[in-house]
């Protein structure tokens, strides 16, 4: 039987390999659980950063078998396992880092503090969604971090996102800046901010060999044919390999849609720290756990 998602399965079976993952404050099933999976799929070599006696405890009552996973051991404390595994990965000890049972802010505290992981770019979050609809895998940016980019902002996020793809082997990208309507209105700071990025990236490109274009309606940037009856001639429209989201609300939105409404399965990771991050959700299935990590091995 073909796999439901072939091309997430794809992104899974060339991302084998030993890299170390700092899983932060393994304290739930959900999180036990995609360390044994990730151990089964061979894609890197899991290291649980928490309470020890904890943890194996957990692993007990659940039945997994965690033998001869390294644990890290913590205090009971989820602030303080996340500081120990950012200093880890400061010296190099880890290639990546997935969010445990421990909150969100627990975790980018630590990571983007003075001290933290920060790089000279903002942080970001891509997704990679693969829908029955589409051809490919599509991208988009940014459902996650930042709440309402400015335009300087999107030029990080972009170039964030496309560091990533290239890594996976999208060189020239294609780029749709979305938003409610392809028609700039001076009302409408997404559109506004799509035409800036856009004539910048003609005029002193800050990306270079990026096709970006917009703004687009989300159906003008997913349909060629919606394009054309527009009026729209782009060499973008119907074929993007990442949406830019003009902020944090829309694209969480969309994000959400593709999942619950469209079926959608999806991959996504943290950009511009010094190493990928996986922010895990207690909703997400193993099987997009397993593809973030994936994700997150390619670009490490």
């Amino acid at each position: 039987m073909a796999h439901p998602f072939p091309l997430l399965q794809d992104l899974i079976n060339n991302a084998k390999g030993t890299k170390p993952l700092g899983v932060v404050f393994p304290l739930s099933e959900p999180s036990l659980e995609t360390v044994v999976e990730l151990r089964k799929h061979a894609l890197c070599t899991p290291i649980l950063i928490g309470p020890r006696e904890n943890i194996v405890l957990l692993a007990k009552q659940y039945s997994f078998d965690i033998d001869g996973i390294e644990i890290i051991d913590t205090p009971n404390n989820p602030v303080e396992a996340a500081k120990i595994a950012v200093e880890m990965s400061k010296a190099g000890k880890l290639a990546a880092l997935m969010k445990g049972s421990l909150h969100t802010e627990d975790l980018m505290g630590p990571v983007v503090g003075k001290e933290g992981l920060r790089t000279a770019r903002r942080t970001s979050h891509i997704f990679l969604f693969e829908l029955s609809s589409y051809h490919k895998l599509i991208g988009i940016s940014d459902c996650v971090v930042n709440i309402a980019p400015t335009v300087e902002h999107k030029k990080h996020i972009l170039l964030n996102s496309l560091d990533a793809l290239a890594k996976l082997g999208i060189h020239q990208a294609k780029v749709a800046i979305i938003a409610a309507t392809e028609v700039i209105n001076p009302a409408m700071q997404a559109t506004t901010d799509a035409k800036t990025l856009v004539d910048l990236q003609r005029t002193e490109p800050f990306a270079p060999g990026a096709l970006i274009e917009g703004p687009f309606g989300f159906d003008n940037a997913l349909s060629a044919a919606s394009a054309k009856t527009k009026g729209i001639d782009s060499a973008v429209s119907g074929d993007p390999d990442l949406l830019l989201a003009p902020d944090l609300q829309a694209g969480n939105i969309l994000y959400k849609s593709l999942i619950y409404m469209a079926g959608a399965e999806c991959a996504g990771a943290i950009l511009g720290t010094t190493v990928p991050i996986i922010l895990t959700s207690r909703s997400d299935s193993v099987f997009s756990r397993v593809a973030s990590t994936a994700l997150a091995m390619r670009i490490a």
